[in-house]
């Protein structure tokens, strides 16, 4: 599996409520995947990355406050 994709973190716990919800979710900061029904979906859903050549933008910038 892939690392958390907001904070990096490896330590990942494999989550389910019922036989028809299991999700991922990063131990270190809480961010989850969307739920699947299997395990493999699960995984396959938070391996899910998508490529963007965007760039940010600071829509405030903190820099400029007096």
């Amino acid at each position: 599996m892939k690392s958390c994709p907001f904070c990096g973190s490896k330590e990942l716990e494999l989550c389910r409520t019922n036989e028809n919800a299991c999700w991922v979710r990063c131990a270190k900061c809480g961010a989850e995947s969307p739920s699947a029904k299997k395990r493999d979906d699960a995984i396959a859903v938070w391996n899910t990355r998508v490529e963007s050549n965007d760039n940010a933008v600071f829509v405030e910038d903190d820099e400029n406050v007096e």
